[in-house]
């Protein structure tokens, strides 16, 4: 799908893979959460040079999505809005092991 944005999210995209290559080397399988990729490779994004990654800054459109699930959003943004600070905690403190959902696992 190609969008066309008049915002630029070049670092944005390049700064969360430099952020998600470094934990790649400590905890892959949290990368295949927060990427949605495959664990093989995992370990090719672990070890791949930091100058080559800035080829990411040629794109302008976002490549991350915090979350795809509309029923995180849902719940989250309900959180926000009534100022349930707790809610909200346990939403975030959880986000890290949400990966996919049931129905994108069954579809691989």
């Amino acid at each position: 799908m190609h969008m066309s944005l008049d915002t630029d999210f070049s670092s944005i995209n390049y700064q969360y893979l430099l952020k998600v290559r470094d934990v790649a080397k400590q905890e892959p399988d949290l990368v295949v959460a927060l990427l949605g990729i495959p664990k093989e490779l995992v370990a090719p994004l672990a070890h791949a040079p930091v100058p080559a990654l800035t080829a990411l800054t040629q794109i302008k459109e976002p490549l991350i999505t915090l979350r795809v699930e509309t029923w995180w959003w849902d719940r989250f943004l309900k959180a926000v809005c009534d100022g349930r600070q707790e809610e909200i905690d346990a939403i975030i403190e959880h986000a890290s092991f949400i990966g996919t959902s049931p129905i994108e696992e069954e579809e691989r």
